[in-house]
């Protein structure tokens, strides 16, 4: 066995082929950069060529003696000495070493008549193996390549041919992670500033500071005063898109993993990083009002008590400022709630969820609900009961609300101006009262007609039937 081989991590007894072997080396230039360390790149570049040396030995040897040769001639058969490696009289690695040195300095124009004066690339069997040898020396360091280079090297070197050796995941990865490196240089500001335009309908400042924190490793508390300002969450959510970065995929050149992680969990709108992200936005808020209202009372004291007696001057003034320094909070975890509940009544059917009976109860419950507090408010509440009938359209407009995202999401858009008909009857909740419980429950039991063969009352498989 090849001690290269040991050191690539291919000695666990399976196949070997060439392919395997620049696949592995592949993978190691990714951690093992020249300009980094060039003596473990050295070590690594003598095991490759050890491995390749040996792999390409095994290819090459005498295949054995067939059946119709007699036993007697096999045994006085003198022993094959192994074959070496065949060797070009290329070096194949340095030629492609060279050739990614120039396409890194040059454009497309001057790299394709270059190419074409290369004696080596003459020979359509050196070819092949040089273009790999370009593919990993680009790899190794991630260049900042713009598209017509790379679609120049493409078109020379066959890199898209399904029928060559080359990985064609790899290559996809190899080329975004180029094309992010030359959108984040200098050179292609332009093009990003024109990508980021296309995603998001805005601006980017070349010199946004958005750019500068991305390559920055900032604590997590800093990220969350950022988001206090929205443009700064837009413009860092943009740039990311602009980048064609995904969560799955590897961070783009030269950004913090840390800060790409965290704006790409603020891009989703179910992670939690939102709740403490809406926790501090809340917190500030409140403590801006609570000021105003120390200040309203510090200036207006001693307060009088109230008509009623009920309340004196101190404790009029610590309910203001309870009030002033809780509403915002309030309003906060209201939303947050009416979210949650939205998302637990738009889950599919067929999946699982938390209180799955429940949930198909959600509707006509809140409908109870509300109508016990019309009955409360009208039988205990002296002449017309204005705060209670106020809160109660409120609170028909959310069972409105939840009700139709649950139809919408579980039963599909019934016609093309779907929202439109949402905001008709979030203006039916402000008028009217008992009609709009009647549309919530309409919706609801259509809901459950389309899946009345398939509701789920527990986490348990649904019975089918028809099985």
């Amino acid at each position: 066995m090849s001690w290269g081989l040991t050191w690539l991590g291919l000695d666990d007894g399976t196949p070997v082929d060439v392919r395997a072997v620049k696949r592995a080396y592949a993978q190691r230039l990714r951690v093992t950069r020249p300009d980094d360390d060039p003596e473990a790149f050295q070590h690594l570049h003598a095991a490759y060529q050890d491995a390749l040396a040996w792999v390409q030995a095994q290819d090459d040897g005498p295949p054995p003696l067939g059946r119709g040769v007699p036993a007697r001639a096999r045994a006085d058969a003198p022993a094959a000495a192994p074959a070496r490696p065949s060797a070009s009289a290329v070096d194949v690695d340095a030629v492609g070493s060279r050739i990614a040195a120039f396409a890194r300095e040059h454009d497309a124009a001057t790299l394709e008549a270059w190419l074409q004066q290369q004696p080596e690339l003459w020979s359509l069997g050196d070819k092949p193996a040089i273009g790999e040898a370009v593919l990993q020396a680009l790899q190794a360091g991630d260049p900042p390549l713009p598209p017509p280079v790379v679609a120049c090297l493409t078109a020379c070197f066959a890199w898209d041919d399904l029928r060559g050796d080359i990985d064609r995941w790899d290559l996809e990865a190899a080329v975004r992670r180029w094309h992010q490196a030359w959108l984040l240089s200098p050179q292609g500001a332009a093009s990003l500033a024109q990508r980021y335009l296309d995603v998001t309908d805005s601006l980017l400042l070349p010199d946004s500071s958005v750019l500068r924190s991305l390559r920055q490793d900032r604590p997590l508390w800093r990220n969350l005063l950022t988001t206090l300002v929205p443009p700064r969450v837009n413009e860092a959510i943009g740039v990311l898109r602009a980048l064609d970065f995904w969560t799955t995929r590897e961070t783009p050149p030269g950004l913090a993993p840390a800060q790409v992680a965290f704006w790409a969990r603020f891009g989703n709108e179910g992670d939690r990083i939102h709740l403490l992200s809406g926790a501090l936005r809340a917190g500030t808020l409140a403590a801006f009002c609570g000021l105003v209202c120390l200040w309203g009372v510090l200036g207006s004291w001693p307060l009088p008590p109230t008509g009623d007696g009920q309340f004196s001057g101190t404790q009029r003034a610590i309910l203001i400022m309870l009030i002033g320094t809780l509403f915002v909070p309030t309003l906060w975890l209201s939303g947050v709630a009416l979210r949650a509940l939205v998302r637990w009544q738009r889950v599919p059917e067929q999946m699982p969820t938390a209180l799955p009976g429940l949930r198909i109860l959600t509707i006509p419950l809140l409908v109870a609900s509300a109508m016990g507090s019309l009955w409360l408010a009208l039988r205990l509440t002296p002449g017309i009961p204005v705060a209670a009938l106020a809160g109660l359209l409120v609170a028909n407009a959310i069972i409105l609300h939840v009700a139709w995202q649950r139809l919408l999401a579980r039963c599909g858009p019934f016609t093309p101006n779907a929202d439109e008909f949402r905001g008709l009857w979030r203006v039916l909740a402000l008028l009217t009262i008992v009609p709009a419980w009647g549309m919530a429950l309409v919706w609801w039991a259509q809901d459950l007609h389309q899946h009345r063969d398939r509701l789920r009352w527990s986490n348990r498989a649904a019975h089918d039937p028809r099985s």
